[in-house]
C-alpha cells in the first residue's frame, strides 16, 4: 500500500480505537510533535462527521418519504 494510504488507515484505526497499544502510543507521540499529523487527523475527523451528517439527512429524507406514502 502507498505511504499516504497507510497513514490514512493508521489514523482511521486510531480513531476507531482498534490499534494495538504500541501503535496507539506511537500515533499519540506523533500527534504531540508533528503538526502535519495533527492536521491530517483533524481533517479525517471532519470528513467522518460530514459523512455521518449526510447519512442522517439521507435517512431522514427516506423516512419522510415513507411517512408521506403511508399517511399521505
Amino acid at each position: 500500500m502507498r505511504p499516504l494510504l497507510n497513514e490514512v488507515q493508521l489514523l482511521e484505526d486510531y480513531l476507531k480505537g482498534t490499534l494495538p497499544e504500541d501503535q496507539q502510543l506511537d500515533v499519540e507521540v506523533r500527534l504531540l510533535w508533528d503538526q502535519d499529523v495533527q492536521q491530517k487527523l483533524a481533517s479525517q475527523q471532519r470528513a467522518y462527521r460530514a459523512l455521518r451528517l449526510f447519512g442522517r439527512r439521507q435517512l431522514r429524507a427516506e423516512l419522510e418519504a415513507i411517512h408521506i406514502r403511508l399517511f399521505g
